[in-house]
């Protein structure tokens, strides 16, 4: 994941070549990776703002500036952010119709989803596998607790 302003910059950069090469008369089938690494800096960003609602302990200790400035900051990508996806829509709406933006959205809502079931899986078995690890070391101190005291006091009676 991105830094939000490398996030920020990165989906800028895209978005301003999409936006120059169709004016120049490429076909958005041709700058179709840079839509894609529009639309995944801005996943980075969406996924900031949602980590910055909840920063783990250390980054609020840790973090320079003011929540103020951090909100008007996120404030202020966002709405540019939205600008530019608005303005993408029309290219490709004009391109492809609606029918084709619609499919295009509710087939990245499928993989969003998809992938977070996947990140869901993992961390259940990750937690699984963390517990039976624990029960494992558990049962195993269980049992050798005994063994180790019984050959201690063999081991004085000789």
């Amino acid at each position: 994941m991105l830094d939000p302003i490398t996030a920020f910059a990165t989906a800028s950069a895209a978005f301003n070549f999409v936006k120059r090469a169709v004016e120049a008369g490429r076909e958005i089938e041709d700058v179709g990776s840079q839509l894609g690494t529009w639309f995944s800096a801005c996943a980075d960003l969406k996924q900031h703002e949602e980590e910055s609602r909840d920063p783990p302990i250390f980054k609020k200790l840790l973090s320079k500036g003011s929540v103020e400035q951090e909100a008007m900051e996120n404030l202020m990508r966002r709405k540019k952010i939205e600008q530019q996806e608005k303005e993408l829509r029309e290219l490709i709406v004009y391109r492809f119709g609606v029918e084709a933006y619609r499919e295009m959205m509710d087939e990245r809502r499928q993989l969003r989803e998809g992938r977070a079931r996947t990140v869901m899986i993992q961390r259940r078995r990750r937690a699984k596998t963390l517990q039976n690890v624990i029960a494992v070391v558990l049962i195993a101190g269980i049992f050798a607790v005994p063994v180790a005291v019984s050959m201690w006091l063999l081991g004085k009676v000789e």
